[in-house]
């Protein structure tokens, strides 16, 4: 009975730690998993968080970027502003030089009306003074007009030019009056025709001598002629020949000039 007994007590005994047991696993089991849901729900809200951070700091980037490119937009539209102001500048001053390119188009255009008139005039009187002036480079003065007269009828030629023309054989006429030269050309025409040297000083004397030096003669304005000099020229003029072609130095000449005669 007593073993029945120990059996049984053992028995006894032996039941309620197996119910002690089972009674923690069940109360442990839950625990665990609550917390492993716990350390889940913990990691997901980690990664969450994570996520979250990352977006944050891509829109922190964006918005610096924006702030950037915004302050760029800025400083562009500043420049163009200023550039537009310039550009409004530029227009008013091309349209206030257009006016003024008109009005003197316009002023041009009255102009040139005037002046052809005034060219054939000036040719006119040019033509004129070389025949009745005396008659050095004869020749060569009156080709001058001549030209001068096909340049006027010349249409490629402009206005311009034909202006220009004129008034540079004015200045060639005004500056013959200062200067000296000698030259050889042929005096008469045909067969009687003969080589002698020129000499022109400014227009107050104009003198030929003979080849050999040995005749001099002057030419007389008032008579349209030529004067035999006297011998005692003939050193003198062919001295003043000499200057003339840079031969010797300058120097004083003697030479005849006729002596003006005051006008009634």
């Amino acid at each position: 009975m007593l073993t029945s007994r120990l059996g049984e007590g053992v028995a006894v005994l032996v039941a309620p730690f197996l119910v002690l047991g089972t009674l923690a696993v069940a109360t442990v089991a839950p625990a665990v998993a609550q917390l492993d849901q716990a350390k889940s729900t913990e990691l997901q809200n980690a990664q969450e968080g994570a996520t979250a951070q990352n977006t944050i700091d891509k829109l922190d980037d964006e918005r610096d970027k924006l702030l950037i490119d915004y302050r760029v937009t800025l400083d562009q539209l500043e420049n163009l502003r200023e550039y537009n102001e310039q550009l409004r500048n530029l227009i008013k001053s091309q349209e206030e030089e257009k006016i003024s390119l008109k009005e003197q188009i316009e002023r041009i255009t009255g102009i040139e009306r005037d002046i052809v008139p005034l060219m054939f005039n000036m040719l006119e009187a040019l033509d004129q003074f070389v025949q009745l002036d005396v008659p050095f480079l004869f020749d060569e003065r009156v080709e001058r007009v001549e030209k001068l007269k096909t340049l006027m009828n010349d249409a490629n030629a402009t206005n311009a030019e034909k202006y220009r023309r004129i008034l540079e054989a004015y200045q060639i006429e005004n500056d013959y009056g200062r200067t000296i030269e000698a030259y050889t050309g042929k005096l008469g025409k045909g067969e009687e025709a003969k080589t002698v040297t020129y000499l022109k000083i400014g227009r107050v004397s104009f003198i030929y001598q003979t080849v050999d030096g040995s005749q001099a003669y002057v030419w007389d304005q008032e008579q349209k002629a030529w004067v035999e000099l006297a011998g005692s020229y003939d050193t003198p003029v062919t001295i003043a020949i000499r200057m003339a072609k840079e031969q010797i130095p300058p120097d004083l000449i003697f030479i005849p000039v006729k002596a003006a005669v005051k006008a009634n």
